[in-house]
């Protein structure tokens, strides 16, 4: 349940847009978010998931505020902007784990 609190959508986009920044490539991107999705997804399976959700909502806010303080919302983020990429991962996080 812990590990569940990782801001795993602001580090996502975090190293995203460091990368970005720097003109490089994100390698380790897609198969970070992957192991990431299955070994949460796996301890979380025993979990209530009303539980989970409440977890996974804390998550997201917390990855909302943490991006407002540390990423910028640049032109990178268009056309919908830094929050709703925020917010679309931690969707997509929720949905894998789930």
């Amino acid at each position: 349940m812990i590990l569940t609190l990782i801001p795993a959508p602001f580090l996502f986009h975090f190293y995203e847009y460091g990368q970005h920044v720097k003109r490089e490539e994100a390698p380790f991107l897609f198969l970070g978010s992957v192991i990431y999705i299955i070994i949460i997804g796996f301890l979380s399976g025993k979990i209530k998931i009303h539980n989970v959700i409440w977890v996974n909502v804390i998550m997201g806010l917390s990855s909302i505020l943490l991006a407002m303080y540390f990423i910028p919302d640049d032109s990178w983020f268009k056309p919908f902007g830094r929050d709703f990429a925020v917010i679309f991962v931690a969707v997509i996080f929720f949905k894998g784990k789930y």
